[in-house]
């Protein structure tokens, strides 16, 4: 055997999982190699708006706020699906414990820094939530400090050096002229110094902490098996530059490969129905999924994902869904087949009423939707405005009537709901779905200037404008069920050595119904960390 193929701990994937795990196992001294199946690193992370959901973080104190275990551990419990603490509270309490400590460890160990900003937990009037605080996100940070690896790193699906902070706390989507005054400025600077936000400055300082730190990065390379003996993973065999080569992971394998969102079989099995304007990177095609089945893994979780309101957009040379908010503003609604509206537009988790199955059909019960507009939504918001360029996406007419019958949607009912919502948006109250009523309608997205509800608005001056809602996944969150160690089980419930998992290739225990607005990318750094902690033998 080659000693170049001997390693410590061999991580699958450059997210913020892989990442992250890497980074930990070769700080504790392991000989870390981390591979990539893309020509590029940093898969859905580096795609992301770059939010990070993380209890009891240690910039709290500057904010003038304070956390708990507790408190945090009581909100997961209460917004949480029923009966999932009975098999996740193990989970959900690592996490909690585990994530403050990795933030800084991620601090201290590469050059990655963080920013808070006021985004509001999405049931913060649940026990234990909070109206701003526990959400983070990466400063920007410059790209040319990686060298040879600057060309390496996942592209976004565009290029706006906007960081995550300045958009939501200055509530940028409503009204974006008003403050280029001030980000104008900041934009040039970042373009001309190489630097950049969101998900993508959180790969670059992981990455460069990685490389800093002595870790392997094999790009090009896919996973095709894992390695076992005695029933302990030993390593894994891989593709590279067209050949076969067996690596031996003396500590463990981490699977942080991502999900499964581009496995045509998979996603039909587990989420029938049309999947279209999928916003993760096409690599990610459940690999680590199946790797870990192949050596009796359980998988569990399988039917959840992060499924939200997506708009079309050009990525390396097809359409791929961009997370949108055109729908968080006022003179705006989503309509079903039928034209009624069937879910608060406004609410976080919008994904699980279109994950919601039709009981007779099997088929998802709400599509195909639509995002209904209207004149004062495209003179206020003419940037939000649906893309021309993209067939079937912009649809026009003089009534309510006459779009849906462009549409294929039931015309009455469409009129019917436009006079509807059109009376809750005058008197500020939505008594059918409550939208702009909780915390987080009132604090994220929307417009601040209208009145007398910040996401409620008219639909009645036309021409009236529809475009097509698409159940676009940004991640699928069903794999290999773990422990609180993040040591992958069999179908038995015990240890499979030698296998961890972290990231969306693990059975996340959040789900679909996700705490905060950075519950992926959050779990997915700290259960890194957990896993490298583990397979290292430094964890406490």
């Amino acid at each position: 055997m080659n000693e170049k193929m001997q390693f410590d701990v061999v991580v699958v994937g450059t997210g913020a999982a892989g990442l992250s795990a890497a980074l930990a196992a070769s700080v504790h001294g392991a000989k870390t190699l981390v591979l990539e199946k893309a020509a590029v690193l940093g898969g859905t992370t580096a795609m992301s708006g770059g939010c990070i959901w993380i209890p009891g973080h240690h910039y709290m104190a500057a904010q003038g706020l304070s956390d708990s275990r507790e408190a945090a551990l009581a909100y997961i419990r209460a917004v949480s699906p029923d009966g999932w603490h009975n098999t996740e509270e193990p989970l959900w309490a690592a996490f909690v414990d585990y994530a403050p400590e990795m933030l800084k460890f991620v601090e201290a160990h590469s050059p990655t820094r963080f920013n808070p900003n006021r985004d509001p937990d999405p049931y913060a009037e649940e026990t234990g939530g909070m109206a701003y605080g526990r959400n983070i996100s990466p400063a920007p940070i410059r790209i040319g400090q990686l060298g040879a690896w600057k060309d390496k790193v996942r592209a976004p699906t565009k290029d706006v050096r906007i960081s995550y902070e300045e958009v939501i706390d200055n509530f940028l989507f409503a009204n974006p002229k008003r403050h280029m005054p001030w980000l104008l400025p900041r934009l040039l600077w970042r373009k001309l110094t190489g630097a950049h936000p969101r998900g993508r400055a959180l790969t670059i300082g992981l990455l460069k902490g990685c490389l800093d730190n002595g870790v392997e990065v094999w790009p090009d390379t896919a996973a095709k098996r894992l390695l076992s003996e005695d029933g302990r993973v030993t390593g894994l065999e891989v593709e590279r530059d067209g050949q076969s080569i067996t690596l031996r992971a003396a500590k463990g394998v981490i699977l942080a490969s991502g999900g499964f969102d581009w496995n045509r079989d998979m996603m039909a099995e587990h989420f029938p129905g049309p999947v279209e304007w999928t916003a993760a990177p096409r690599s990610n095609t459940g690999d680590g999924q199946r790797m870990a089945a192949a050596v009796g893994a359980r998988l569990d979780h399988m039917d959840q994902a992060l499924i939200m309101g997506v708009t079309p957009v050009q990525y390396e040379g097809y359409i791929h869904g961009e997370p949108a908010a055109d729908y968080f503003l006022p003179h705006c609604m989503i309509v079903n087949r039928h034209g009624h509206r069937f879910v608060n537009e406004k609410q976080m988790n919008i994904g699980l009423a279109f994950a919601e199955m039709d009981p007779d059909t099997g088929t998802p019960a709400h599509l195909p939707a639509w995002r209904i507009y209207d004149n004062q939504f495209a003179t206020k918001y003419p940037h939000a405005m649906p893309n021309k360029s993209v067939p079937d996406n912009y649809f026009t007419a003089a009534t309510l009537e006459e779009l849906a019958g462009k549409i294929d949607v039931d015309p009455d009912g469409l009129a019917a709901t436009g006079r509807r919502f059109s009376a809750f948006a005058r008197a500020g109250v939505d008594d059918e779905f409550g939208r702009g009523a909780s915390i987080w309608d009132q604090n994220r997205g929307g417009d601040p200037d209208h009145k007398p509800n910040p996401t409620l608005g008219t639909i009645e001056q036309a021409p009236f404008y529809a475009m097509p809602f698409k159940a676009g996944f940004l991640a699928t969150k069903g794999g290999a069920r773990t422990n609180a160690r993040a040591e992958v089980l069999n179908q038995e419930g015990e240890v499979i050595a030698g296998l961890y998992a972290a990231g969306n290739v693990m059975a996340n225990s959040f789900g679909s119904k996700g705490v905060g607005a950075g519950t992926t990318l959050g779990p997915c750094l700290t259960w890194g960390y957990i896993a490298a902690l583990n397979a290292v033998g430094v964890a406490q």
